[in-house]
């Protein structure tokens, strides 16, 4: 009994270390913070849904606020290749059902058996996870088998893999 006391007094201890709680007067300071932290959310069948990354994290528990350093989510369709989203900054209110993304945005989503490869590339992004949908409304690039497309303004259903470009829309697109 004292050896599972013990164990769990140090499994306690290292767990700790990955959470920090800031206890200030302030309601406009953080209540806590974590450094590598990592959240995923499963479907019903045990299968990853989404995953969001983060180098540092920061809650504001005034506005239910968080703030995210180097955020990277991955969006799971079945049968199909993930989407991987990444910025340097990422912020989102009262919980994880919007995000919004900033500083250099990639979306990225390798060639595989049913899709071609994506890269997007824009400034900022709003992400629905629960939803897998995202939008912005300014400037994006699109770089697709070497092709390149740039619009204002973008609609992205991860679920289908239908991107709709929203306004003054070019392209350049190699013969081969």
């Amino acid at each position: 009994l004292l050896t599972m006391f013990v164990g769990t007094s140090i499994l306690a201890l290292f767990t700790a270390k990955k959470v920090t709680t800031v206890h200030t007067g302030s309601k406009n300071n953080p209540d806590f913070f974590m450094t590598n932290a990592t959240y995923t959310k499963f479907n019903q069948q045990g299968d990853v849904r989404n995953k969001i990354q983060t180098s540092k994290l920061i809650h504001f528990d005034t506005d239910n606020v968080y703030l995210f350093d180097n955020p990277k989510i991955v969006m799971n369709t079945p049968g199909e290749e993930p989407w991987n989203i990444t910025s340097n900054k990422g912020k989102s209110r009262k919980g994880k059902d919007k995000i919004h993304l900033w500083d250099d945005v990639k979306i990225i989503r390798a060639a595989g058996v049913n899709n071609s490869d994506f890269d997007i590339k824009t400034t900022t992004l709003t992400i629905f996870p629960n939803t897998k949908f995202a939008e912005t409304d300014k400037p994006i690039t699109i770089i697709q088998s070497g092709n390149i497309t740039k619009a204002v303004g973008a609609e992205a259903d991860f679920k289908t893999g239908n991107i709709k470009l929203l306004s003054k829309i070019e392209g350049i697109y190699e013969v081969q």
